[in-house]
């Protein structure tokens, strides 16, 4: 797993870098969808995976020119020493953020579970996660 937080730093140091010379990016995080299909693909070695894949490419000025989404406060998301539930109330940063009621706020978690959480990908990378591990702790001679 430490391997993995390597792999995501690298590539976060590539993003840095790229957008310092005008470069933007996109994550592709479902690499780690279909393991298996993606390690015959990419003649990985044992114990190899792909832990995420990178775009990158100059945005067109109507990229650059589009509106950013209001962000979140540093206040809102930074914790010292633990997770303190009682300053991150997810439902009022996003009332303030969107402008929404309570209602809107359920309606947005539940369409946002369903989009996320709640998908045929989210469960195909789970499973492939899971496959991962499995795989990670065979003995050699089980490959």
């Amino acid at each position: 797993m430490l391997a993995f937080e390597d792999t995501m730093i690298a590539a976060q140091n590539a993003v840095v870098a790229a957008e310092s010379m005008g470069i933007g990016s996109c994550y592709i995080g479902d690499i780690i969808e279909n393991f298996e299909y993606h390690r015959q693909l990419l003649n990985l070695p044992d114990y190899v995976v792909p832990t995420s894949m990178l775009c990158f490419g100059y945005p067109t000025q109507q990229q650059i020119d589009r509106p950013k989404p209001p962000r979140f406060t540093i206040e809102s998301i930074v914790h010292e020493n633990g997770y303190d539930q009682e300053k991150n109330d997810m439902a009022e940063m996003l009332k303030a953020r969107h402008n929404f009621t309570e209602e809107a706020v359920a309606d947005w978690v539940q369409k946002f579970c369903k989009r996320k959480w709640n998908s045929e990908f989210s469960r195909e990378m789970s499973r492939s996660s899971a496959e991962i591990i499995k795989y990670w702790t065979k003995d050699k001679e089980e490959l």
